[in-house]
């Protein structure tokens, strides 16, 4: 049977000029965010610590930008217009803001409700995923309040931002 990384290449090949860039986006943020804990495989010099799966999602303009870091080091940005960064995570920068990222999201699991699901941030808002063993938790506030600091998932948003800062950076074309 094919590993999660596998499935994910083939969804990404499929995507390519057969569907709508939101069919594509669906998919791989499904595929991301269901993937199964025991089926993650870590680099033997890496420790295990952390959410399995964690994600952060924002609303922006009527689209979705889902940033997804995992265990195995896998750090993917999907958005719902079409596009993204995948396996941004081979950039040692990006994979060490991926497992900071994991781990504050698995620290503040407390602050999140267990869910079946994990559903799409609305207009203004943020909305952080985590897979911690068999469990699944979200949580959501505004952008403007987590920006001010002061909520209670701020830490969240700003790991989430440090990511996307180095998913940025590795992606820019070098000079």
């Amino acid at each position: 049977m094919p590993d999660w990384r596998e499935r994910l290449q083939a969804v990404v090949a499929a995507a390519s000029g057969r569907r709508r860039p939101s069919d594509a986006f669906r998919g791989l943020r499904a595929m991301a965010l269901g993937v199964e804990p025991g089926s993650i495989r870590t680099p033997a010099d890496e420790p295990w610590s952390g959410a399995a799966v964690a994600a952060m999602e924002l609303a922006v303009d009527g689209a979705t930008a889902t940033v997804v870091a995992i265990a195995d080091g896998t750090v993917s940005m999907y958005l719902s217009r079409g596009g993204g960064v995948i396996g941004a995570g081979e950039h040692a920068a990006v994979r060490g803001q991926g497992q900071r990222f994991r781990t504050v999201v698995a620290d503040s699991r407390g602050l999140l409700a267990r869910t079946a699901d994990f559903p799409i941030p609305g207009p203004g808002q943020v909305r952080f995923h985590a897979r911690v063993g068999d469990d699944r938790f979200t949580g959501v506030a505004t952008e403007a309040a987590l920006r001010g600091g002061r909520h209670p998932l701020a830490p969240l948003y700003a790991a989430g931002q440090d990511l996307l800062t180095e998913i940025r950076l590795a992606s820019e074309p070098e000079r």
